[in-house]
């Protein structure tokens, strides 16, 4: 059922998998698509990746830029948008970048044309300092993002810190819309209809997500080599992919772990793979909202986070598993122990993490009409959405 034909949606960002038939993020366009009038997808891809430069799928359609230089994708995916709207230059547009850095300066130039305005995503904790002051580009990013957020009348944030840290730098609360990201939690919740927990036997945990700097995996592995003194035959396993993974099996190799600590490549099955597992863990710098910690709450699981993302609102200290400082490895550790000494918390803190899921659910036409009406800033309530389908 269209929520509105008169939206016509352009969106610039990163999301490859997008551009791949059948993942989680392709079927979460197709399903925004049905909604409205049209739904342009453009992706930053290189040339070497050979995605399809263009796809449809009845009124989604999606544009690789599939150029050979980062400069390059820029402008490819802005003579794209522009060429998008020109040739239909009767509609109206709104033209939403994913972050407010690279692809919003895109986003806003592809804006000026035609019936159109501008509008921005912001899915992680961008102006936190731990973020953007690890080099003078990040800083220069830091200070244009800034820049967007206010001068934008529509934005569209993934959790109540974000919206918090963007009125810090002025922002009006009223361009804020909250929503996280939502995903068919289904497949997390049958596991807790035939998840059995182990008692006192020894929990094994898991990490799901990127190899990238602010994940900080290094110190999972760090509080994992630490808390696991006297338990050999205590497991992790990091699944995902990244830049840092050479990075990381080389600490792993240089920490003596290589037969208890497990990469296992992608795979977007993650409901099974936390069927396996008992604990999951995020040993983040900075998030948005951290999605795999609703799912991992929905699946059953305890939850060790550092206070990021939707730690205090999906994890709540002590109920339904631990949240500690960011970047403080004794706290870590010591959140690790809990479960290592005393595994019968695994089932007491995963079932109250199933309990906590079920809240953070929402309806998938009520999720819709949210989404939309953020892309044209009409919520006139933009809290973040909570209760049961």
């Amino acid at each position: 059922m269209k929520i509105t034909e008169s939206l016509n949606l352009i969106t610039v960002g990163y999301s490859k998998r997008a551009l791949e038939s059948g993942t989680r993020e392709w079927k979460r366009m197709k399903q925004y698509s049905e909604v409205i009038g049209e739904l342009h997808v453009i992706v930053f891809t290189s040339k070497s990746e050979n995605f399809p430069e263009y796809q449809r799928i009845g009124n989604l359609f999606l544009h690789a830029t599939n150029n050979r230089t980062r400069l390059g994708m820029l402008f490819a995916a802005y003579r794209l948008g522009r060429s998008i709207i020109n040739s239909q230059e009767s509609k109206y547009w709104v033209v939403s970048g994913q972050d407010p850095f690279e692809t919003s300066l895109v986003s806003r130039a592809i804006a000026k044309q035609g019936n159109s305005v501008s509008h921005v995503q912001v899915h992680g904790d961008v102006f936190n300092p731990l973020s953007y002051k690890t080099s003078l580009f990040q800083r220069l990013r830091a200070i244009y993002g800034r820049y967007v957020v206010s001068h934008t009348k529509s934005i569209r944030v993934v959790s109540n810190r974000i919206k918090i840290s963007l009125q810090s730098l002025g922002v009006s609360p009223d361009t804020i819309t909250v929503l996280p990201i939502q995903t068919d939690l289904e497949p997390f919740v049958s596991i807790v209809k035939t998840r059995t927990y182990k008692g006192s036997a020894l929990p094994s945990f898991l990490y799901v997500g990127r190899f990238s700097s602010e994940k900080n995996v290094s110190l999972l592995i760090k509080a994992f080599k630490i808390a696991s003194k006297g338990f050999p035959e205590a497991r992790l396993t990091l699944l995902g992919s990244g830049y840092l993974k050479k990075k990381l099996q080389n600490q792993v190799s240089d920490l003596n772990l290589e037969t208890r600590v497990i990469f296992q490549d992608w795979t977007d099955s993650v409901a099974n793979v936390m069927q396996a597992h008992d604990v999951l863990c995020l040993s983040s710098d900075h998030e948005g909202w951290a999605m795999v910690i609703l799912e991992a709450a929905a699946a059953g699981m305890p939850i060790v986070t550092t206070d990021v993302g939707c730690a205090g609102e999906v994890v709540v200290d002590g109920e339904n598993g631990r949240v500690v400082s960011v970047g403080v490895l004794d706290d870590y550790v010591e959140a690790l122990k809990q479960y290592l000494h005393k595994p019968e918390m695994v089932k007491v803190h995963g079932t109250a993490s199933f309990e906590l899921a079920k809240t953070h659910s929402v309806s998938r036409p009520e999720y819709l009409r949210i989404l939309m009406e953020s892309y044209t800033n009409s919520n006139k309530n933009p809290d973040i959405l909570t209760g049961n389908d």
